[in-house]
């Protein structure tokens, strides 16, 4: 799209879509626990939105705006008319954003932990956004690697193994990193989302039409459950369900459950 290199999978060939959308930071590689049991009864796309895991990794900023189109242009480009949007954190804000603006293309949408609801940010994220600070914290090593994961996992523990520590640290090189905090400091200052940002995105939840289900973590330190509030109390025709004992990877926390109530959801 637009000359942008952008890898994704596509497993599944059977039921409606579903469209995997990955945070900050991430890429498709994130999804490993989810992918193949939501492909036993749907076709399930996965991308690394651009500037992310394998795809091109421009030097311009993106502003969240860019990546919805880029994620439009995404689905354009795979002959998605419309999917089932399942997104987590900074692909949250991608999601509503498509589905408050293009309703016909989101079939059902499913929040997990989404960034752009609520003021509140982690400490760390927060430090990101002071130049100078936020370059220095954000460097490729296998520290900062254990760090978002000590961020993210309620137990932490049970993510420090050296797996997935390489998945972690693989997919944040400088590129990467340089090109997410473009990205944050169009929406974050040190205080949390930016008020306008925040103004904008909840205007435009009572425009999604898309039956939601969101998912939040009680623990999340990344993106506080009390944005959970917000999403109920905007959205037209939503569903909540949190998850005790659970930080910011509800999907990798509690897979088996992030699974069956997905699948539950889009069964209905």
């Amino acid at each position: 799209m637009d000359g942008i290199k952008t890898r994704y999978w596509s497993v599944g060939a059977v039921g409606s879509p579903i469209l995997l959308i990955h945070g900050a930071g991430g890429s498709a590689d994130y999804w490993y626990r989810n992918i193949f049991t939501l492909a036993q009864q749907h076709q399930v796309y996965a991308l690394d939105w651009v500037g992310s895991g394998k795809s091109d990794k421009p030097a311009a900023t993106y502003t969240y705006d860019d990546l919805t189109q880029f994620v439009a242009q995404f689905m354009d480009a795979v002959s998605l008319s419309s999917a089932n949007m399942v997104a987590t954190s900074g692909g949250g804000i991608i999601a509503m954003k498509l589905a408050s603006r293009s309703p016909h293309r989101v079939q059902k949408l499913v929040l997990s932990g989404s960034a752009g609801l609520g003021k509140e940010l982690g400490f760390g994220m927060r430090l990101s956004a002071i130049p100078g600070i936020g370059e220095a914290l954000n460097r490729p090593s296998r520290s900062t690697a254990k760090f978002l994961i000590r961020q993210c996992a309620y137990d932490s523990k049970a993510f420090l193994t050296d797996e997935f520590v390489d998945l972690v640290e693989r997919n944040l090189p400088l590129e990467v990193l340089q090109f997410q905090l473009r990205t944050f400091r169009t929406s974050a200052n040190f205080w949390g989302m930016k008020p306008e940002f925040l103004s904008s995105i909840r205007d435009s939840l009572p425009k999604i039409k898309a039956p939601t289900l969101v998912l939040w973590g009680k623990q999340d330190q990344i993106t506080p459950v009390g944005g959970s509030e917000v999403a109920v109390n905007e959205i037209p025709d939503v569903k909540l369900h949190l998850f005790d004992k659970c930080g910011h990877w509800v999907y990798l926390e509690h897979t088996d459950a992030f699974n069956q109530l997905v699948l539950e959801f889009l069964r209905d």
